[in-house]
C-alpha cells in the first residue's frame, strides 16, 4: 500500500485519485469488485474522509467506479453489447457475444389482459416474467404476454428456453417480424429487486409486437434494460 506524502506539491486526492486508478488497471480491483469504504480508505491512508468522498466522486463521474445505494462503491463493468441480426432472441445474441446466458422464471400466470395491450391478445393473456442473466449478472427485466390459447407455456421448462424457438416448435409460426417502440422509464420496486439497482434508476424500455412473416400477433414483450450492463443493439438496412 503507497505512503501519501501530506508535504507533497501533488494533493491528496490527486495521489488518492492516481493509487485507485492504477490499483484497478492492475487488477487489484477487478470489475465488478466493491471497493473499501470510506472510512477503511481514510485509516489506510491516514487522510481525511472528505479527501476520500471527493476522490471516489471523481471516478464515479469518470465512468470508473459505481455507487449501489446501501451496498458500497463498486468498478464499474463494462457492458455487454448485443449483437445484430439474431432476430431478437437474447439466448441467441448472448451465444453470439460468446457470454452465457440464463433466466430465472419470477412468474408465470394467466391474467385479464392489462389496459396496455388494448385487446390486442384477447380478453385474458399469459404473463411471463423473465429475468435475463449475462454470465450470472441481472441485465434485464422482460414481461412477456401471449394469447390465452398458448398453455403450452404454463407447462414447458422456460429456464433457458429461447421463446422465439418454443413458438415456433410447437406452432409452427416462426416470429419472423417484430415493431419495437423505445422510451426511458424509472424502475419499480420489484424491478429494482430483480436488478439489484436503486429505486428509480433509469431503465431502457424495449416494448415489442412479435409477429409471424405473415404478420400474425403472436405475442407482445416488454423489456426493462439496466443499459449500464446491456447495450441493446438496432442496425437498419437500406
Amino acid at each position: 500500500m503507497a505512503t501519501f506524502k501530506h508535504l507533497s506539491p501533488v494533493t491528496l486526492k490527486e495521489q488518492l485519485y492516481q493509487e485507485l486508478l492504477t490499483q484497478i488497471q492492475d487488477g487489484t480491483y477487478k470489475p465488478g469488485d466493491k471497493i473499501p469504504t470510506e472510512l477503511q480508505l481514510s485509516e489506510m491512508y491516514d487522510i481525511s474522509r472528505v479527501t476520500v468522498r471527493q476522490t471516489l466522486a471523481r471516478l464515479v463521474d469518470e465512468q470508473i467506479l459505481t455507487k449501489r445505494a446501501g451496498k458500497g462503491t463498486f468498478v464499474k463493468e463494462a457492458p455487454f453489447v448485443e449483437k445484430y441480426f439474431v432476430g431478437g432472441s437474447f439466448t441467441d445474441s448472448c451465444l453470439r457475444m460468446n457470454t452465457v446466458p440464463s433466466t430465472r422464471i419470477i412468474c408465470r400466470e394467466t391474467i385479464p389482459s392489462p389496459e396496455g395491450l388494448n385487446g390486442q391478445l384477447g380478453d385474458s393473456v399469459i404473463h411471463i416474467t423473465r429475468l435475463r442473466c449475462v454470465n450470472g449478472t441481472p441485465s434485464i427485466v422482460e414481461e412477456d404476454y401471449f394469447p390465452s390459447g398458448s398453455t403450452y407455456l404454463l407447462q414447458e421448462d422456460l429456464t433457458d428456453v429461447s421463446l422465439f424457438s418454443l413458438v415456433y416448435e410447437k406452432t409452427g409460426l416462426m416470429p419472423g417480424n417484430s415493431e419495437s417502440f423505445f422510451r426511458i422509464v424509472y424502475a419499480a420496486r420489484k424491478q429494482a429487486e430483480l436488478l439489484d439497482c436503486a429505486l428509480s434508476h433509469a431503465l431502457l424500455e424495449v416494448s415489442q409486437n412479435v409477429m409471424s412473416p405473415d404478420k400474425k400477433l403472436l405475442y407482445i414483450n416488454y423489456q426493462y434494460i439496466l443499459s449500464e450492463r446491456y447495450v441493446y443493439a438496432v442496425r437498419s438496412v437500406h
